[in-house]
């Protein structure tokens, strides 16, 4: 009776402790619905007439010692200090390869994202952004 016990106590061990890594697939759809947002209300979503990029403050000054991805879409936009940016990139694309995404807004500006969960998203700063959204 004890080796049993032992036996299934060690399976189930083993089993635990087997690698249950989950391969994170970056799909173009990830940007559909929601699309991404991070804590600084900064948004970038797939629609209809292209990537709409928005930032709900726009500050010149930055608190945060981390810039986002979009922050420095802004500075490349000359985005003036206000209340809102909001742009629709109507030639922009997404690509995707294994867990990365490579967003082209036009000539001059393009971002790199990786997904590191279910529903989060890096940018190439470090910045998470969060989807309300699963995978389609």
């Amino acid at each position: 009776m004890k080796k049993i016990i032992l036996f299934v106590l060690t399976t189930l061990l083993l089993t635990a402790c087997v690698n249950n890594d989950v391969k994170l697939e970056a799909k173009v759809t990830d940007f559909e619905d929601s699309g991404f947002r991070n804590n600084n209300n900064q948004l970038i979503i797939l629609v209809e007439d292209g990537i709409l990029v928005s930032s709900g403050t726009v500050h010149l000054l930055y608190e945060e010692p981390k810039m986002s991805d979009i922050d420095e879409v802004l500075e490349k936009e000359n985005a003036e200090s206000g209340p809102s940016f909001l742009k629709i990139y109507n030639q922009g694309k997404i690509e995707t390869k294994g867990s990365k995404y490579y967003v082209t807004l036009d000539d001059n500006i393009s971002l790199e994202f990786e997904k590191t969960g279910e529903r989060i998203i890096k940018d190439s700063n470090g910045v998470e952004y969060y989807t309300e959204e699963y995978s389609k």
